[in-house]
């Protein structure tokens, strides 16, 4: 049977039209979604949500249709509508060349609610619409409340053609989170296991006492949104001419013949292209083509070099609309010019303007001699670094510096009773120390301690604090954190913490106070943020537009003579004491690519696999469908929330990965550190 326009395949239309052409064909063009999507779900609980949903309404075996085929499970939808009172999951209906499986569709005589359930949060004063239209649908709903519109249309329709004397009555609903709600039991996440079956979909296990969660609090709430299907549906809504080119109908009849037919649709290069899930990787470059950049080069014109330039699609994106450069046919960064940066709005500043780290970015990119003659004094070897305002910078910090990073948690099911659906938890710490010393360098780094929460089904954020609290309350040196999501956690712990009975609550969030900032009140050891240090004081061209640690530390570590000639020795865990490290088994940090250049850390860390002491073969007999190594914070979510229902086989491994990974993200920052107090001593030795 021929393909049909699925609810996948809208929304791919929604994208981008001229994706549906290689989403049509899954084998032969490459699609990142397939796995990062997977990924993501795992980690925010999205399959657990659905899971859930159906215990909600009480779906049986019976009415849960499993198979893909559409022939059959419309056939099943049929059989299930001889019923006068029944809740059908994955209901199935066409209507043209229209398909859509209905989530969950209960049918109550003639009347139909049509619910879509998604792992968002909601809550009743959330508004579906724009605060100041009313006829305008808000962006961050704008997806969902589509999706609804378009299975409710393929359903009405389908129903008008297959019962033509029975007047069904259908009212959607979009079943989300509800922030109001808290969990009545611990480990809601683990009433369902994930996994992927042999032809690898995804497989969900429920627990034998997931069913006890039908009698406590609902945390998932159908909210209904009727009104804004039907005025979506009648084309009535103000942003469909620019979301979809067309009035809703004319675009589901448009997108759903070029689907069908297999035919490329007309488009336009934008900021929908620079999130384009289907270009190649390495592994599959050799067996699938390249939809991105097919594209680039029918509409662009690219030649194969051109992809290898420097591109406007990596330019640093704050405070710009990258997207508008494209449509004026500037997609290289030497297109750019001093007007399309508006650099007569640069203010004199501390550091770098945010559009003077722009024009370093191109200059650097492009050897733009005019655009590099203001920063040249601070380049050298092809690397910016503003030594003197960094010792400016740096000249009041106290010793010891203490660099700490968290990695936490946000799912829609939460692990702990009590908890909002996505309400953060803080499970696990990592914490260098630099001190002064009289030796050769001048100063001792080591790690100092670190937390990770392996208890199942234990609220782990004030044993977190506390802990966190133990380390660094010894001294009144300075506190680091690299971006703001240290500070946003600790304010969040604080309100929980101002809720709770905890007997130690006051001197916690008194702890807590004391190095974070809220509004205009500044704690007397507020962290300082080494990202904003990095931002003002520091660039290499191998950054492009990204300042994430995961890339600025190879742009140090290639910069710094000091930190390749000290971190290829086996010293870390031995002259450097460490927690994860050992002295008969010390870590080299540093080793070269082909290229010369230093290769990435993260990308060598240990892999699970090789910590289980077995192959990749073996590991998936453990029913793991995680990337195999823990180098990042979505694999670090995933690796939680597997460690809070492993066995104590793969549970092990898990927690050294976990451990090993949020180490080195501390180890960064002290190499950051490192290599600054490197060039700040240099630069007084002149």
């Amino acid at each position: 049977m021929p393909k049909l326009f699925t609810k996948s395949a809208f929304k791919t239309a929604l994208t981008c039209p001229r994706q549906l052409y290689y989403y049509y064909d899954s084998k032969t063009y490459a699609n990142q979604n397939n796995d990062d999507g997977f990924l993501q779900a795992l980690a925010e609980g999205g399959f657990q949500v659905g899971e859930l949903a159906k215990i909600y309404y009480g779906v049986d075996a019976d009415s849960d249709i499993k198979t893909l085929d559409y022939v059959s499970s419309i056939e099943q939808t049929k059989k299930l509508f001889e019923r006068d009172d029944v809740c059908i999951a994955e209901a199935a209906f066409r209507y043209k060349n229209c398909f859509v499986r209905v989530d969950l569709l209960k049918k109550n005589g003639n009347t139909l609610e049509l619910i879509e359930v998604k792992a968002k949060s909601w809550d009743k004063e959330s508004s579906f619409t724009q605060k100041k239209n009313s006829n305008r649908i808000a962006s961050d709903i704008l997806p969902y409340l589509y999706d609804v519109a378009f299975q409710k249309w393929v359903v009405i329709n389908a129903l008008k053609e297959q019962y033509p004397d029975t007047p069904y009555t259908v009212k959607a609903f979009l079943m989300m989170a509800d922030k109001d709600k808290t969990a009545s039991v611990n480990g809601m996440n683990q009433y369902f296991r994930i996994g992927k079956d042999e032809n690898k979909r995804i497989k969900i296990e429920r627990e034998t006492n997931a069913e006890g969660l039908k009698d406590g609090t609902h945390i998932l709430t159908p909210f209904p949104v009727d009104e804004y299907c039907d005025k979506i549906i009648r084309g009535e809504t103000e942003e469909q001419q620019e979301v979809m080119g067309y009035k809703f109908e004319d675009f589901v009849e448009k997108m759903a013949d070029n689907y069908c037919s297999h035919k490329k649709a007309e488009c336009t290069l934008g900021t929908q292209c620079f999130t384009c899930p289907f270009y190649t990787t390495p592994k599959d470059s050799s067996t699938l083509k390249d939809g991105y950049k097919e594209c680039w080069k029918e509409i662009a014109k690219f030649t194969d070099e051109d992809f290898e330039k420097p591109l406007v699609k990596d330019l640093w994106g704050a405070y710009i609309k990258r997207g508008d450069f494209v449509k004026n046919g500037k997609f290289f960064l030497k297109d750019l010019s001093l007007t399309d940066l508006k650099a007569e709005k640069i203010k004199p500043t501390v550091g770098l303007h945010h559009i003077e780290r722009k024009l370093l970015q191109i200059g650097l990119a492009t050897n733009n001699e005019e655009i590099l003659r203001p920063f040249q004094p601070y380049i050298k070897d092809g690397v910016y670094l503003d030594v003197e305002g960094l010792q400016k910078e740096m000249k009041d910090w106290k010793f010891p510096l203490h660099m700490i990073d968290f990695e936490t948690t946000a799912v829609a099911l939460p692990f702990y009773k009590g908890l909002r659906p996505y309400e953060q938890v803080a499970f696990q710490f990592s914490h260098h120390i630099i001190r002064q010393a009289d030796n050769e360098m001048g100063y001792t780094i080591e790690h100092a301690g670190q937390y990770l929460n392996i208890e199942k089904g234990y609220f782990p954020n004030f044993g977190f604090v506390r802990e966190l609290k133990m380390q660094l309350e010894h001294d009144g040196g300075f506190v680091f954190r690299y971006a703001n999501h240290e500070n946003t956690i600790l304010r969040n712990i604080h309100e929980q913490l101002q809720n709770s009975n905890e007997p130690d609550k006051e001197e916690l969030m008194a702890f807590i106070d004391s190095i974070t900032h809220e509004d205009k009140v500044v704690g007397e050891r507020d962290m300082i943020d080494l990202l904003e240090v990095v931002k003002l004081y520091f660039y290499h061209p191998i950054m492009k537009g990204s300042n994430s640690i995961k890339v600025v530390l190879p742009a140090v570590l290639n910069s710094s003579e000091l930190l390749k000639k000290k971190y290829s020795q086996p010293i870390y865990g031995k002259e450097i004491t460490s927690k994860n490290y050992t002295f008969d088994s010390p870590r080299i940090w540093i080793a070269y690519k082909e290229t010369g250049e230093i290769d990435n850390p993260y990308k060598r860390l240990e892999s699970i696999s090789s910590l289980l002491n077995v192959s990749e073969d073996e590991l998936s007999q453990f029913g793991e469908s995680l990337d195999a190594t823990v180098c990042d914070g979505g694999a670090a979510l995933a690796a939680y929330s597997k460690l809070q229902f492993s066995d104590d086989t793969i549970s092990e491994a898990l927690e050294t990965a976990l451990l090993r990974y949020c180490e080195l993200d501390t180890l960064a920052m002290v190499f950051i550190w490192e290599y600054f107090n490197e060039m700040i001593s240099l630069n007084k030795a002149k």
